[in-house]
């Protein structure tokens, strides 16, 4: 039987548990079987998000809009043959510490053609941004960013990082991001019309993320804490600030 490290991430069924071991803050995620969680596995059903009033009033997004894959929830960078799929929530401390740590690398492997990323902009947080949803709007942007101007994609998702709100939290408001887009040289149409499809479709895919199972791993599996990262459908079982140990990892797969 295969054994998975007990997380101290992020969940989406609970809040979040901030106690160290000496592991560190660790990124992986649960893995569920068919009628069997494995060891080291949370066996608490985790319930979908609260949606947000959009859900229910706009269109459904669908296709590949420029680099916003609306069917399979993600946003892409780059296009290499090393698929990188990253499951994060804009909110959250341990995906910004990631994107630190090891974003460079794999934004390089992009660039020069070897990865391509796969960011699914989740919002399992909103209920640390006291009502103000934070984590749907944040991603709703990116994505609209993504589909609009792709190759704002990348800039954005880091401004999103080094402008990261605290959590308990407001937040950020849509003007303050839609501020920072166009720091970043954003020129499209963020209009609360244009993006309230956008929020809708970010809660649908958290939904579907958090319920499982996903398509991007070789196991029946859901994402159960973000960040989750996953190599050419392996998922890393390291830390967020191992720089070196998630190098090695992606350079294995």
């Amino acid at each position: 039987m295969r054994h998975y490290v007990r997380m101290t991430m992020h969940r989406p069924d609970s809040r979040p548990n901030y106690s160290r071991t000496r592991y560190g803050h660790l990124l992986s995620a649960a893995v569920l079987a068919l009628s069997v969680v494995l060891s080291g596995c949370s066996t608490k059903e985790t319930p979908p998000p609260t949606a947000t009033p959009d859900a229910q009033t706009v269109p459904a997004l669908t296709g590949t809009v420029g680099a916003a894959h609306l069917d399979e929830g993600f946003v892409q960078i780059g296009s290499g043959t090393k698929t990188v799929d990253l499951y994060v929530d804009p909110m959250c401390p341990y995906c910004k510490l990631f994107e630190e740590t090891s974003g460079p690398m794999l934004f390089a492997e992009a660039a020069n053609g070897t990865a391509t990323l796969r960011v699914h902009p989740l919002a399992i947080l909103n209920r640390l941004s006291n009502g103000s949803m934070y984590s749907t709007r944040a991603a709703a942007i990116l994505t609209a960013i993504a589909a609009e101007q792709p190759e704002k994609t990348q800039p954005f998702l880091v401004a999103l990082y080094q402008n990261q709100p605290a959590e308990e939290t407001v937040g950020i408001t849509d003007n303050d991001l839609i501020a920072i887009a166009k720091t970043v040289g954003f020129e499209g149409t963020l209009t609360q019309e244009h993006l309230a499809p956008y929020r809708a479709w970010v809660d649908q895919h958290t939904a579907q993320a958090t319920a499982g199972p996903l398509p991007t791993t070789r196991e029946v599996f859901a994402v159960q804490q973000v960040p989750t990262v996953i190599v050419n459908g392996a998922v890393f079982p390291g830390n967020s600030d191992q720089g070196a140990a998630f190098a090695s990892f992606y350079a294995s797969k």
